[in-house]
């Protein structure tokens, strides 16, 4: 059983990645911490330093050898090039890590997805109590439910889904203002769905279906009204939005194609990997 509380972290991504992939001798958290704040980066959580947890979780980074995995490797070279698909990556690999195909694993996963999809259906930004509520009433989907889920989703929980809602660009929150000890403050936010996204997390929407419905590589994706808001909703954008970027990541990725047969489908000939991005 894993955990369903969502843990902040993008603070500390930044230099996290840089100590991870210039010090990867560096074999002790405390040590990684240190590095970070001596080099001149963010670091909010001194104590459990939860994005390296994350990292491992994602697989960016390795946990026995405390280095970036060839994934963390071309994640990285994506951060230092184009930092707002990067961003865009990790909300599609914090949404995309839970599946229904082993539904006690990964549950904070699984609890952001609930989050993302509340505030894309209703289009607006709710008390955090609905929100717990919400993600507790659609636990029909684990097949094993923690004793103690109402408690684990917390408060806590909801800000740290929008701590990596935040940073979208295009974004979906706006209006979030900082209390005076720094912390952030969604009171009088709102949400809204975004005009567009990247390339990248459109594709990995296209990937994330295909895997749900156990479609594989090759096989033809049936694009019904379904789909296209599920894609949508995982990636946080306007439905209208949808036709325009399937036509962008057909000219961009050759190993993608579509066919009218009456009704639209396509087919993703190969896994998509974070280095074609």
């Amino acid at each position: 059983m894993s955990r369903i509380h969502i843990l902040k972290g993008f603070s500390d991504l930044e230099g996290a990645l840089w100590v991870l992939k210039y010090h990867p001798e560096l074999q002790n958290r405390k040590k990684i911490v240190q590095c970070a704040l001596q080099n001149g980066y963010t670091v909010t959580d001194e104590r459990n330093y939860y994005i390296f947890q994350l990292l491992t979780e994602w697989g960016i980074a390795n946990s026995e050898q405390r280095a970036l995995t060839a994934t963390g490797e071309d994640f990285y070279s994506l951060w230092e090039m184009k930092e707002n698909v990067a961003v865009d990556v990790l909300h599609g690999l914090q949404y995309g890590l839970w599946t229904q195909h082993s539904s006690d694993q990964n549950l904070a996963s699984w609890a952001y997805q609930q989050v993302c999809n509340y505030l894309w259906e209703y289009q607006t930004l709710p008390k955090p109590q609905d929100l717990i509520a919400y993600v507790y009433d659609g636990r029909g989907a684990l097949d094993e439910i923690p004793d103690n889920i109402a408690n684990a989703f917390s408060n806590k929980s909801v800000n740290g889904a929008y701590d990596w809602l935040l940073p979208l660009d295009p974004p979906v929150l706006a209006g979030v203002s900082e209390t005076s000890s720094g912390r952030r403050n969604f009171r009088k936010a709102n949400f809204a769905r975004r005009p567009y996204c990247s390339s990248a997390l459109f594709l990995m929407g296209l990937n994330w279906a295909a895997r749900e419905a156990t479609i594989p590589f090759g096989d033809l994706i049936e694009i019904d009204d379904e789909r296209r808001n599920s894609i949508c909703r995982f990636c946080m954008i306007e439905r209208n939005t949808f036709d325009i970027m399937l036509d962008e990541v057909l000219q961009r990725f050759e190993f993608l194609s579509i066919e009218q047969i009456g009704r639209l489908f396509v087919t993703i000939n190969q896994e998509p990997r974070i280095s074609y991005f």
